[in-house]
């Protein structure tokens, strides 16, 4: 953590203080969670000691999916027009910039993080953090996380889990997904009212664009599959270990835990 942001953590309302310390204490869990399983797995294996509680949550997370989700999904289609659709994606992307350029950094890819820090720079300037410039200047998004970050430091995959609302992952990607929440720069500015709506009403309007970009997807592995779970471990692990590898992987998954 840097000494600005140290400060505007220090400087935050005690509740914000506190949430922060409760998500890192579930970010910590989980991976705790995750090394604690000495199971063996095969090459190309889905390690999964959790599956009945796992499924419990996938339960959950398809009713909320039912309710409340997939029709939201379904209403952006309808009402978002194609302007705001890209004026939102571009407004997630420009706040997407400081952690990925901070993950670049962590990963050593350095010529990724200078170009993270000359498209936050072109995007805000040129762009007003809602156009997209840099793009057709030769410097498209490239996204990164936590967890690939983590998996470079050599830290192990980790068995499946399943989050209650933030949905599938592995131990290790679990951890970086609640870490980013807690650890994202705009994140510390919970003192200005104004800031805080405009970033909740991003986020939501964020999680219906992505429901509805991948609504076949998502509606193929949750409502048209014999079971919605295994479907969605398997497409789940199978994307996240392509994107560690750079999408050079085609290995078959195989549940080493089913019975």
């Amino acid at each position: 953590m840097t000494e600005t942001s140290a400060r505007a953590f220090e400087s935050a309302p005690v509740r914000s203080r506190g949430r922060r310390r409760a998500l890192l204490a579930i970010a910590a869990a989980v991976l705790v969670a995750g090394c604690a399983s000495s199971e063996p797995v095969e090459p190309g294996g889905i390690a999964d000691p959790y599956e009945s509680t796992n499924r419990q949550i996938h339960e959950f997370n398809k009713g909320w999916d039912t309710v409340l989700l997939r029709p939201a999904s379904r209403v952006y289609d309808l009402a978002m027009p194609g302007l705001g659709d890209l004026l939102l994606t571009n407004a997630v992307n420009f706040l997407r910039m400081p952690m990925n350029f901070i993950n670049h950094t962590a990963q050593g890819d350095f010529e990724q993080a200078g170009a993270d820090v000359l498209r936050t720079g072109i995007n805000l300037v040129m762009g007003l953090g809602v156009l997209d410039p840099a793009t057709e200047f030769g410097l498209p998004q490239e996204e990164t996380d936590i967890g690939e970050t983590l998996a470079v430091w050599g830290v192990a995959e980790g068995p499946y889990v399943e989050l209650p609302l933030l949905g599938p992952a592995t131990a290790r990607d679990g951890f970086g997904r609640v870490a980013e929440i807690v650890l994202d720069p705009f994140g510390f500015f919970t003192g200005y009212d104004a800031l805080v709506t405009a970033r909740r009403g991003l986020a939501v309007g964020n999680i219906a664009r992505i429901r509805a970009e991948n609504t076949q997807v998502i509606d193929q592995a949750l409502y048209e599959s014999e079971d919605s779970y295994v479907t969605t471990r398997a497409g789940y692990v199978q994307y996240r270990r392509r994107k560690v590898a750079g999408g050079a992987t085609e290995e078959a998954l195989t549940d080493v835990f089913a019975e």
